[in-house]
């Protein structure tokens, strides 16, 4: 198993692994995203948190919490 450096684009994960050594297709092993090699930028994976715990915060002011 090849793990990668970079994160999913999906749910940020550093927990990517080659999908089919044949074809550059890496997997997520935590939400299962199945797709191209995803190039690491500090930035994005800071924008990719940013905006999941703004979503959470969302849905918290929406429940009334």
């Amino acid at each position: 198993m090849i793990l990668a450096t970079s994160s999913c684009p999906r749910c940020g994960s550093k927990m990517m692994k080659i999908h089919n050594p044949n074809a550059p297709l890496w997997e997520c092993s935590k939400c299962g995203y199945t797709g191209s090699v995803v190039i690491e930028d500090g930035n994005i994976e800071k924008q990719l948190k940013q905006a999941k715990k703004l979503e959470k915060l969302s849905k918290k002011l929406m429940r009334g919490r």
